[in-house]
């Protein structure tokens, strides 16, 4: 119920900052527009503008200002409406809604969107038993990182990790902040919140989609039809099923619960994207957004250059803060882009307007960029990015063959590598499927028999040409996901579901016979037969793939106790009993103990699920988020104690005595330490978990004053 009331709760910071401020600056002639375009209009551009003012302002004056700014921002778009209505009364005119044709048929998808969303996210509850979705891996820092935000303001305090004094968080966290914002004035609880956050980034992605549409392929006629064959390509992944067949029945290898992961630097589906990390959907839909409004500004004479460099910068800062990783790979792709439009295309006053945008968007970030390059990390002393072949297919079956093993057993650096190239085409194939096919036939001029391709289509074909060299051969240099090649895929997909709208239409256009239109005459309408039907079967499977990994997402955790009830794996059989007691003793615990208080469970466990219990019930600072290298301190703080705090706070849970609890606690700042059954220490009657004072005493489940 709560997530659901939070998804209207987002609407002063999703869609009226844009309204506003497209209504002051009469974005392409935004006022003469119907209210649903106004609507798609508002929607992108509310990202563009909500997550830098809400920064900026949460930094320079408190989060409190942000909440002002966000419902003034509401009450100035409800009176711009009200005043609108009653113009048009008195005209005795009507409002141009724009809502037919097809106006219901896009509301149903959209409410759609929503229900498998909040049905994805929230918690199923079964006695005693609590079943989540996988998920909630990412959902548990991001529900994390915004209770920061709440409790420390901006810049939040890194969360995870605290030695003597919290440490300010070093990451890209400007979505956390519109959450807390709107946390704080609907008062609602974060993790809510955070799931509304994933309804919404999913709506500007489908309303860019329709601008894209319109105002950048120019589709015409087919514009309501074609808009709604796009977001259903939303639900169109690559050949994942295929790979999960294949590892169940010849490799006999248990499928994973993201089944994305059968690859090792996958391509993720649109519905992993927008469940595990919306902040970076948010990112592409800014930076696509950027460059829209670039390149609008070459076909529109009497459009604002001041204004759109203003509306640019705003857009490039708010991706930035919103997603490094999407923004730098987004900023590669301009820059070979650019070239490409200044000696080939000659046009330059798209390249200009981004280049303006940018300069200024780095001066508006320029309190976040001292930030990032003066706080103490875990991450300090290596390189953001370095140079990798992308691992897809895994390369050991092609090392143990005959065409390498010889090479792989004298060189076996050079063999990974080269077998690890090797593998890229087809393991891009795997991962892109239906989207791969639609590239080539845009590619390949003889199978779309030589037609030219229009400015639009071609600078689609340029950002996906583009932007494979960045992903295939630059990683993540620090962290160990590789989230540089995860999350710059997305210009791809981006400009291969457009694309792939465009081919999927021509369908319609051959089985109808139509005559060819002006509208309809770049469309590659003249494909092979047995392309179109390879393309068919493609799109099957990545809906079959989609569908099998949202059903892997929110059963797995349920589905993995089953399949362990009849062996010894306690951690997987308790995991959804550990999650339901943790829930309702932190709720507990957060109810009874300081905002600015320091809490500490167990961080020695192997298994990442049980970690996302504490992690997304806590809500206050810890001490230690894990016992493994660097703590939690990658994100913020000195990470050189980790290794005596992780063997201090590990041998209170193997069980200890309530002066050694106590001596541990003072000497880390730790006030409360958090037990459970699960935990050796339980099992110590003398031990600290029954001597000391408890704040919380459940069953299985005892919150312990160890500062007191």
């Amino acid at each position: 119920m709560e997530s659901t009331l939070a998804i209207p709760a987002f609407v002063p910071a999703t869609v009226c900052t844009g309204y506003i401020t497209a209504w002051v600056t009469n974005l392409h002639n935004f006022r003469q527009r119907s209210l649903v375009e106004r609507i798609f209009w508002s929607l992108p551009l509310s990202f563009a503008v909500t997550p830098i003012a809400s920064y900026l302002i949460g930094k320079f004056i408190s989060l409190t200002a942000v909440v002002v700014f966000l419902l003034a921002s509401a009450a100035i778009c409800a009176a711009t409406l009200v005043g609108e209505a009653r113009q048009i009364r008195r005209s005795n005119g009507k409002w141009n809604t724009g809502w037919h044709p097809l106006g219901g048929k896009a509301l149903a998808l959209a409410i759609v969107w929503m229900a498998v969303t909040v049905l994805s996210l929230v918690d199923m509850q079964s006695d005693h038993k609590l079943f989540v979705n996988v998920a909630l891996l990412d959902q548990s820092y991001r529900v994390n990182w915004t209770e920061s935000v709440l409790h420390t303001g901006v810049p939040p305090a890194n969360p995870l990790y605290m030695y003597l004094h919290p440490a300010p968080m070093r990451n890209y966290y400007f979505l956390y902040v519109v959450s807390a914002a709107t946390a704080l004035w609907s008062r609602l609880p974060v993790r809510p919140v955070c799931t509304a956050s994933c309804v919404w980034a999913g709506l500007p992605l489908a309303a860019l989609i329709g601008l894209y549409l319109k105002h950048f392929l120019a589709v015409g006629a087919r514009l309501r039809r074609q808009f709604l064959i796009a977001c259903s390509l939303l639900a169109v992944s690559g050949l994942d099923i295929c790979m999960v067949f294949w590892n169940l029945f010849h490799s006999h290898i248990t499928p994973q619960a993201e089944i994305d992961f059968w690859s090792t630097d996958p391509v993720f589906s649109w519905l992993n994207n927008l469940l595990w990390s919306p902040n970076h959907i948010a990112s592409l839909v800014c930076c696509m957004l950027a460059f829209l409004l670039a390149w609008r500004s070459d076909q529109n004479v009497e459009h604002n250059r001041a204004a759109s460099i203003v509306l640019l910068a705003l857009a490039l800062s708010s991706a930035f803060g919103l997603s490094i990783f999407v923004t730098f790979a987004f900023f590669l792709v301009m820059m070979v882009w650019a070239l490409w439009q200044v000696a080939f295309e000659r046009r330059t006053r798209p390249v200009f307007l981004l280049a303006a945008g940018g300069a200024v968007s780095m001066v508006l970030l320029i309190p976040f960029l001292l930030e990032m390059t003066h706080s103490s990390s875990g991450i300090e002393g290596g390189s953001l990015f370095s140079f990798a072949i992308r691992e897809m297919i895994p390369p050991q079956a092609l090392l143990a063959s005959t065409l390498l093993q010889h090479f792989a057993t004298i060189h076996p650096l050079a063999a990974l590598n080269v077998a690890k190239l090797m593998l890229l085409a087809p393991g891009y194939t795997l991962e892109f499927g239906f989207y791969l096919v639609v590239f080539l036939i845009y590619l390949v001029p003889a199978w779309r028999q030589h037609v030219r391709l229009p400015p639009a289509q071609r600078s689609l074909v340029f950002i996906a040409v583009a932007t494979l060299p960045f992903v295939s051969f630059i990683r993540s240099g620090v962290l160990k996901s590789n989230d540089f090649v995860w999350r710059g895929s997305l210009l791809v997909q981006f400009a291969l579901l457009l694309l792939g709208s465009e081919f999927i239409c021509t369908w319609n256009l051959v089985a109808r016979k139509r005559s060819e239109t002006v509208d309809s005459l770049a469309l590659p309408n003249r494909t092979p037969h047995w392309l179109r039907s390879i393309t068919a079967l493609m799109l099957i499977i990545g809906v079959a793939s989609t569908l099998c990994e949202g059903l892997m997402l929110r059963f797995a955790t349920a589905l993995g106790e089953w399949r362990a009830s009849g062996t010894y794996e306690p951690g997987t059989r308790s995991y959804s009993h550990n999650a339901y007691i943790s829930s309702v003793g932190y709720a507990q615990l957060n109810t009874t103990i300081p905002d600015n208080a320091v809490v500490q469970f167990n961080p020695n466990h192997q298994q990442p699920f049980w970690m996302t219990s504490d992690e997304v019930n806590v809500n206050h600072q810890i001490a230690i988020a894990g016992d493994r290298p660097w703590c939690g301190s990658e994100i913020g703080g000195d990470p050189r104690p980790c290794p005596a705090m992780a063997a201090a706070i590990d041998t209170l849970y193997d069980g200890v005595s309530a002066e050694q609890a106590r001596a541990t606690c003072h000497q880390y700042g730790i006030r409360y330490l958090i037990a459970r059954i699960y935990d050796p220490a339980w099992n110590d009657k003398n031990g600290w978990v029954w001597t000391l004072n408890p704040v919380v005493s459940q069953k299985e489940f005892r919150a312990l004053d160890c500062g007191s």
